[in-house]
């Protein structure tokens, strides 16, 4: 298999799904809009479609400038509390005044577009910054916040792991490396451990059993397998979004695409 920088692997894990950002975006510009119509029939007040349409792109701009606070964030790598508190604070207030600045322009050059007689600048200004300067504040304040639990969620810290584990086949107590330990599969009523040189029968579930090993490196593939990525030497594709993997020793387990979540990184490696 082809292998990559790891630099490459986790900065991909690190993206926030920018997809549902966009959606969310969209969502909440089409909900402002329809707010300002249901606003103006309840009144009654004038509703104009360029108008309304025009000043909530304010809720779009949300969309290149997380992902800038990100880029920047992701770069910076803060190694402690303090200063993660004072890049929230200077960030959010900067990005803030930013966002205002330039949605303003926006409108402006819209206006200018669209209407013989265009909106003045600081009418517009003020109308943001009384209407959505303390929104605008929260949601960059937090990014950060937001960013590290995205961070953890699809990267954690990984456990300090045991060296060895203590395999339990009737009345024998067997400790083995778990380094050496290739797969393991379901084999009823017991969960097989395969090593580098012996196949041993542990007594409990391979549910209980995954539950002691390192999720980084031991990948539930299937409903009844699991692997060990270190000794994975090639994928084999079924052509139906399933593979086997190839092993060290030489063996093949197949890996679901039900549980591709699992195991999808070892594509990219």
């Amino acid at each position: 298999m082809k292998t990559r920088g790891l630099k490459t692997t986790i900065n991909k894990l690190l993206q926030p799904n920018f997809g549902t950002l966009v959606v969310f975006c969209i969502a909440l510009y089409g909900l402002a809009i329809f707010q300002d119509y249901v606003f103006s029939r309840i009144k009654p007040t004038h509703f104009y479609w360029t108008d309304t349409m025009l000043y909530n792109i304010y809720w779009l701009l949300f969309i290149p400038f997380i992902k800038i606070a990100h880029s920047f964030y992701i770069k910076i790598q803060f190694k402690s509390l303090h200063r993660k508190v004072l890049y929230a604070i200077g960030s959010g207030l900067l990005l803030s005044v930013l966002h205002i600045l330039i949605f303003t322009s926006i409108f402006i050059l819209g206006s200018h577009l669209i209407y013989s007689i265009p909106h003045r600048f600081l009418t517009i200004l003020k109308n943001a910054i009384s209407n959505q300067l303390h929104i605008t504040i929260i949601v960059y304040l937090f990014s950060p916040l937001v960013f590290d639990f995205l961070k953890r969620k699809r990267y954690p810290t990984a456990k300090k792991a045991n060296t060895t584990i203590t395999l339990k086949s009737g009345v024998r107590r067997i400790k083995i490396d778990i380094s050496t330990i290739l797969f393991i599969v379901t084999d009823r009523p017991y969960a097989a451990v395969y090593s580098n040189d012996q196949k041993y029968l542990h007594d409990e579930s391979l549910k209980k059993l995954e539950k002691l090993l390192d999720p980084q490196i031991f990948l539930r593939v299937h409903r009844s397998a699991i692997i060990n990525k270190n000794h994975i030497t090639e994928l084999k594709s079924r052509k139906n979004g399933d593979y086997d993997g190839i092993l060290t020793n030489g063996q093949s387990i197949r890996l679901s695409r039900h549980y591709r979540q699992n195991w999808n990184q070892l594509l990219n490696h």
